[in-house]
């Protein structure tokens, strides 16, 4: 059996900024802008983001063609 997904935040001090947040709040042109190219995702809610910094949980991902 797989481990249990960590769900806290990596950086609780920039946690207002992730897309979680945003998306939230509703601010769907910054989500927007935010995840125009993907090449990271989130582990704990799977958004996909321009940068991990806009995530909790972010790692790179391999994108397809």
């Amino acid at each position: 059996m797989s481990e249990p997904v960590d769900k806290e935040c990596a950086d609780q001090k920039s946690h207002h900024l992730h897309l979680c947040q945003l998306k939230k709040k509703g601010l769907t042109e910054e989500v927007a802008a935010r995840t125009s190219d993907p090449g990271y995702v989130c582990h704990n809610c799977n958004i996909t983001a321009n940068r991990a910094e806009d995530l909790c949980n972010g790692s790179p991902f391999v994108k397809r063609a």
